[in-house]
């Protein structure tokens, strides 16, 4: 059990986090305008297979956390969950990332598509393990 939930809902929902990311930065997406955004070519990325792992690693400590406040708030029901997502992303990823944002210098672009990733992930987890709840 993880916080109240099976663990294996929340490990669906660190899957399905990971799979969103594996669109959202393919070709198809935003591959091409994340990589000029960086000022690199996709074959300049490094150790693909490292980053992957870090970032399943990443995704389930995220899903783990926030099964944890949906518990606190007593969320319950796949919307619920949902529009609790977006108040964490807020709270503790956009800001994080703006503080860093600023410093670095970074484009708004890169910003966007970074952070419209782990907004539609951490809905996506709420949703996942709000339903779970019902």
């Amino acid at each position: 059990m993880v916080f109240g939930f099976a663990f294996w809902w929340v490990l669906l929902a660190a899957i399905v986090y990971f799979a969103v990311g594996a669109a959202w930065y393919s070709p198809a997406l935003f591959a091409k305008p994340w990589a000029k955004e960086l000022g690199k070519k996709m074959g300049d990325m490094g150790d693909a297979k490292t980053a992957m792992a870090v970032t399943f690693l990443c995704m389930l400590v995220l899903a783990m956390v926030e099964a944890y406040f949906i518990q606190a708030t007593n969320t319950s029901g796949a919307w619920r969950g949902a529009d609790l997502g977006p108040k964490l992303w807020l709270g503790f990823v956009a800001t994080t990332a703006l503080v860093n944002n600023s410093f670095q210098g970074s484009s708004k672009k890169l910003f966007v598509i970074d952070q419209g990733y782990h907004l539609v992930g951490m809905v996506l987890v709420g949703a996942i393990l709000g339903w779970a709840v019902r």
